[in-house]
């Protein structure tokens, strides 16, 4: 006898049910396959007994095996003519005389392979050979990706010290850069784990523009970075053996300050002489002479609020005569110190990125 399907897509094969035990279920290592949401994984079997009788059983299936409509029950001798459903797949039993000239067939062998070519409408099983072309595809597809992973570790790394020696050499001489990252792919979408960076001089541009946080902005997905600059001039200041280190958003940085150029920096007619300092900022004595009359008054560099201020102590509202001498809105300065060391200063600096 054979099982022919009478629901879903046409030129599905009819099944040979004559020979073996025929298990039929969601899995695949059911004899026939019947990939359905509602086709429990070992569903039904179909066994012939002694006497040749063959014999439909349900396997306690969640929505049950149906002969002509009815829910079985119990198992039922098939005789041919019987209509069959499983899920929403609709099946007919047919007498060979019946039907087999009319359909292609696929023989259940004895040893319980059956035909696994019959398949339902919502995704039918792939031939075998279609299988074995997907893997080899997919195999190839995994083999690309690694030999690319491993030419881009090889590569990225290199090109992207290439594309920041490049960058930064606008602005001073670059002495070395250092990218890790791993995988190096992830430099493609400019996050790297490591960045360090040496440079003899560095020389921003007026207005901002080239500016060291414009450098850290562009770094922001960097894990680590190291950046240490021999000499770093601002539109205000000169600075020595500049240091800076970023984990994750936290920024440490340190800097030397001489007197001699922190006076070059001022006004002539400013004179400013350090009283204290602190890991809170600086005091300091300034005086100028207005209208042949010396006028001398403390001020205090700080961090706050993100900025670093000058502002006036001793003087009521002296917070609104404060002076802004660092802002960036993506840059938060934490706390500024300094200590003195003959005519140096020892500038320290903590600030986060945001």
């Amino acid at each position: 006898m054979l099982l022919i399907f009478t629901s879903g897509r046409d030129g599905r094969p009819a099944v040979d049910i004559d020979r073996g035990r025929i298990t039929i279920g969601r899995v695949a290592e059911n004899d026939l396959q019947l990939i359905d949401d509602k086709v429990s994984r070992h569903h039904a079997v179909i066994e012939h007994e002694d006497g040749g009788r063959v014999v439909l059983r349900d396997l306690e299936s969640r929505n049950g095996s149906f002969v002509d409509g009815v829910r079985l029950s119990q198992p039922r001798v098939l005789t041919g003519g019987e209509r069959l459903r499983f899920g929403d797949e609709e099946l007919r039993v047919e007498a060979p005389s019946a039907g087999a000239a009319a359909q292609p067939q696929v023989r259940a062998e004895t040893d319980g392979e059956a035909a696994r070519a019959a398949r339902g409408p919502k995704a039918s099983r792939i031939p075998r050979a279609r299988v074995g072309r997907r893997g080899v595809v997919l195999g190839l597809v995994a083999l690309a990706a690694i030999v690319l992973i491993g030419v881009a570790q090889l590569l990225l790394p290199g090109m992207a010290e290439q594309r920041v020696r490049s960058d930064l050499s606008r602005y001073g001489p670059v002495r070395r850069v250092h990218i890790e990252s791993a995988p190096a792919i992830k430099l493609l979408w400019h996050r790297a784990d490591r960045v360090e960076v040496a440079m003899d001089s560095y020389r921003s541009e007026p207005g901002g523009h080239g500016s060291l946080a414009d450098f850290l902005s562009r770094t922001r997905d960097t894990g680590k970075l190291g950046v240490s600059v021999g000499t770093l001039q601002t539109q205000l200041l000169t600075l020595h053996d500049v240091q800076l280190r970023k984990e994750g958003d936290v920024l440490v940085g340190s800097a030397r300050l001489t007197q001699h150029e922190l006076s070059a920096a001022l006004p002539s007619f400013l004179d400013l002489h350090p009283l204290s300092t602190s890991e809170t900022g600086i005091v300091a004595q300034a005086s100028a002479s207005v209208f042949g009359h010396r006028i001398a008054a403390r001020i205090r560099v700080l961090a706050d609020g993100g900025r670093v201020l000058v502002r006036p102590e001793g003087f009521p509202l002296g917070s609104l005569a404060s002076i802004t001498v660092f802002n960036d809105p993506r840059v938060y300065v934490e706390s500024l110190g300094a200590e003195l060391h003959g005519e140096n200063y020892l500038l320290t600096a903590r600030a986060r990125l945001r």
